[in-house]
């Protein structure tokens, strides 16, 4: 349309018809709302590939030959993206979108899923309760709420700790955990001794760190003075309390935990799905060894279903699949479920969504909660001799 006198300009529009032509013919469709384009494309091509996995293994098992995907890139114009999503389900009538990926985007979509009767699967976003927005949005991933609770539920009622002090990034996901970790500890009997943050952008937390003592000392913590080999005497710090919650990125926490450790904060620390990283193991040397974190997805499951999952992903695109897309491959996989249970439209994919009690994620049997959010296992994962281990 922007070059129409360009001599590739006839050849493209005949392409793009014969493609329309196509998905017009597929029993079903789906569309899939992510990042094409922009830093966080990597994100969105995460989560093609799991929707297109998902799909691949809709049509072996389930028959479903037919289904045609539309990617429609959400890092446009909100009012271009407006329009390509409404021009594209009133003309597609699809069963449902895949997307967006963050909550910020979420409103957006909102009015338009109700108005159309379309349902929104979003694989990733935070926001644990999307219900509030309306009644056709859904979420896969493992929310801020769900995390915080699985870690201070294990924190607790496993490994016994019952004083936490909690260092985070100065960011919006950071406040957020730390609001809902220290919410949920509390609910479990646990005790909050300090909250201290820090810039995203920080090498050197000493600080927050001395701030995180200082509280602890006027609390439960306490010092004590011992001898050092060279002759004189040292003070050293005893914390009061059983560990350190750190919701930062991976990257970081190699950094903090190494800095706590100099500053005699000798407690065990633990993390969330930011962990899930590969770059974690190789920052954080044995700074994190026997520490824990929580996360909806873990590659290395021996559940046979993860397993199979894993596999696939491994052979077609030569990497580990991340959470992003086993999210998506679940919010793909349960509208495929849906139809096969006899939906054929977006109001009777929403109400099988909302009233099956045993959709087939990943992670086992799940059902979506009053929320919107989908109540499935989380796994609780140790670093164990520079590896994540399965521990629950």
């Amino acid at each position: 349309n922007r070059f129409p006198a360009h001599e590739y300009a006839q050849t493209a529009t005949e392409t793009l018809k014969s493609l329309k032509s196509r998905l017009k013919t597929s029993q079903y469709v789906i569309v899939a709302m992510i990042p094409t384009s922009g830093r966080h494309s990597p994100f969105g091509t995460e989560v093609y590939n799991g929707i297109k996995l998902a799909l691949d293994k809709g049509k072996e098992t389930l028959g479903l030959t037919s289904v045609g995907l539309i990617v429609i890139d959400s890092e446009t114009d909100k009012g271009l993206l407006r329009f390509q999503l409404s021009e594209a389900i009133a003309e597609y009538k699809p069963l449902a979108v895949i997307g967006p990926l963050f909550s910020r985007d979420l409103p957006l979509v909102a009015e338009l899923a109700e108005k159309t009767e379309t349902p929104f699967l979003t694989p990733t976003a935070a926001l644990a309760d999307v219900r509030r927005l309306g009644t056709y949005l859904f979420n896969t991933s493992a929310s801020f709420l769900q995390q915080a609770h699985r870690l201070a539920d294990y924190a607790v009622q496993y490994l016994g700790y019952t004083r936490f002090g909690i260092l985070h990034p100065d960011t919006a996901y950071g406040q957020e955990l730390a609001r809902l970790f220290a919410q949920e500890a509390r609910q479990f009997g646990g005790e909050i001794i300090a909250v201290e943050s820090y810039k995203e952008t920080d090498t050197d937390f000493g600080l927050p760190i001395k701030r995180l003592k200082l509280e602890d000392l006027k609390r439960h913590g306490r010092t004590k003075t011992v001898p050092m080999s060279k002759g004189g005497t040292r003070v050293v710090y005893e914390p009061g309390f059983d560990a350190v919650f750190l919701p930062g990125r991976s990257s970081q926490i190699g950094l903090l935990t190494a800095q706590l450790l100099f500053y005699d904060v000798k407690v065990g620390f633990l993390g969330n799905s930011t962990w899930n990283s590969p770059d974690l193991l190789r920052a954080a040397d044995r700074t994190i060894e026997g520490d824990i974190f929580v996360d909806g997805f873990f590659a290395d499951s021996a559940d046979p279903t993860i397993h199979d999952f894993v596999i696939r992903y491994r052979l077609r695109h030569q990497a580990d699949p991340t959470s992003f897309a086993a999210h998506a491959y679940d919010a793909t996989r349960l509208v495929l479920d849906a139809v096969t249970r006899g939906a054929t439209s977006g109001r009777a994919i929403r109400d099988q969504l909302m009233r099956s009690p045993d959709l087939p994620a990943l992670s086992g049997p799940a059902a979506f909660g009053p929320n919107g959010s989908l109540d499935r296992k989380l796994f609780v994962i140790e670093i164990k001799k520079g590896k994540f281990v399965q521990v629950d």
